[in-house]
């Protein structure tokens, strides 16, 4: 069941490909359609291009920490085989290699989470008079599930004969499919002072299209075995959980609508960028957005899933304990409300120095490009995060068509994760790649984060 609603999927900045390869270090460095969702202020920084279009950049993360793959390889392929053919002999699990895989597993619930995010198109124009302007379609997913420890203690070690109890609290599963319709404008102010040569503000408004949501309300169960006699056992199986869900006709399992990638939406809301862009001197920039202000109303194909139930069995075989349980774990659907779900507001606040341009930063080599950002999630919905996030990115132009990208983050969700990335840019094209996780490339010791992202930029 738990399996079965974390399969709809899986927000931040992925589609923005340049930034990933810099560790997702952006809101001082992001021009053109980078800018859009992250810092509309930047959409009026000069010096960038008058036009700029953005093809379908689509970034992909997925993150576990349940099982590792040379976990997986270890414990769960078997064994050489001593028959012919190649085949592999079952491998039976040693009280020390469960105590291995228990101890790999967080105390807290362990989670896999999954996101998806795709600029389905941008164009944006930048003018020295009349400011920067901006469109683009983004797609967002996120999809998690989350388990406690205590799913692995009872597949490893099942009911005791002596009796055992199991808790399932903190049980949860969660998705989304949201769609943006930005439209962004920035202006340039000229101010030439002591301190600040240049200020840019800008502000995005956001058409919000919601198209499938999944969500946890709560969640607590256990079970557990008592023993009662010589060879009987009663069986004590708590649940209380509640879900609720909305989504397009093809997320309803009673209707048999086909896909389509324009569906009428589930639900609909309106959202907000803000933010700013300070030149202090030559090639040092300082900048500050708060983003996806808002919220999606939710009102098609609402459903609640509620499960309240607690069971008492001396005899499991029996039909009316079988139903029971069954009940008890299906729970009973009912219309829900309308619902809202607030956007994943964050705040971000950051620096960038471009070493050509900079006459201060005169040690640094040139052709780079250094930034620093503080993220900072403001709640926690739809896959934000209330930790703090630090990231420090780097761009190295030693070949002009071969800008090298590299990145360190700290905080967030991740710990501490390193980035890289390139690009082959021709000036007017430019194809990025990047990950945002180099490490995956070298270890499989531990849980890994798979990171991706690809894009093809136009520039005039």
């Amino acid at each position: 069941m738990l399996l079965a609603a974390a399969q709809p999927l899986n927000a931040g900045d992925r589609w923005n490909v340049r930034a990933m390869g810099m560790g997702r270090t952006s809101v001082a460095a992001a021009w053109g359609t980078e800018a859009m969702g992250i810092n509309p202020a930047n959409l009026a920084v000069p010096g960038r291009g008058l036009f700029s279009f953005t093809l379908a950049p689509v970034g992909v993360r997925a993150s576990t920490e349940m099982l590792s793959y040379d976990m997986y390889q270890e414990y769960f392929t078997g064994i050489p085989g001593t028959g012919n053919g190649g085949k592999r002999d079952p491998r039976v699990l040693t009280e020390e290699d469960k105590q291995t895989l228990l101890s790999s597993l967080p105390d807290g619930p362990a989670a896999t989470r999954v996101d998806i995010e795709m600029m389905d198109f941008g164009a944006t124009i930048t003018t020295n008079t009349m400011g920067g302007f901006g469109v683009a379609s983004i797609d967002h997913a996120f999809g998690s599930l989350e388990i406690p420890k205590d799913f692995a203690r009872f597949f490893l070690y099942g009911l005791d004969s002596a009796g055992s109890r199991y808790n399932f609290d903190g049980t949860s599963a969660s998705a989304v499919w949201w769609r943006e319709f930005n439209v962004s404008y920035a202006y340039r102010i000229v101010l030439n002072s002591g301190w600040m040569r240049e200020l840019s503000v800008g502000v995005g408004v956001k058409w919000l299209r919601g198209y499938g949501i999944f969500e946890t309300q709560h969640y607590s169960a256990s079970v557990a075995n008592e023993r009662v006699g010589a060879n009987q056992y009663v069986l004590n199986a708590q649940f209380d959980y509640s879900t609720h869900r909305a989504g397009a006709d093809f997320f309803n399992p009673d209707n048999h609508a086909d896909f389509t990638p324009f569906p009428e939406p589930a639900g609909k809301g309106m959202g907000y960028d803000v933010g700013v862009s300070v030149q202090m001197q030559p090639g040092f920039y300082v900048a500050a957005s708060i983003t996806d202000i808002g919220s999606i109303q939710w009102g098609k194909n609402l459903m609640k899933t509620d499960g309240r139930y607690s069971l008492l069995m001396d005899d499991p075989f029996t039909t009316e304990n079988t139903d029971s349980l069954e009940r008890a774990v299906r729970g009973y659907n009912q219309t829900a409300d309308g619902f809202s779900s607030s956007l994943p507001t964050t705040l971000r606040i950051g620096v960038t120095i471009q070493s050509d341009e900079s006459q201060v930063f005169t040690f640094l080599p040139r052709k780079m490009l250094l930034a620093f950002d503080y993220t900072q999630g403001l709640n926690s919905s739809m896959g934000n995060v209330t930790q703090p996030r630090f990231s420090l990115g780097m761009e190295y132009r030693g070949i002009s068509f071969l800008p090298l990208r590299t990145g360190l983050s700290m905080g967030g969700r991740d710990g501490v994760r390193w980035a890289a990335g390139f690009a082959l840019d021709f000036h007017a094209v430019c194809l990025d790649v990047a990950t945002e996780n180099i490490g995956m490339l070298f270890s499989r010791k531990i849980p890994q984060t798979v990171s991706v992202a690809a894009g093809l930029r136009i520039v005039i």
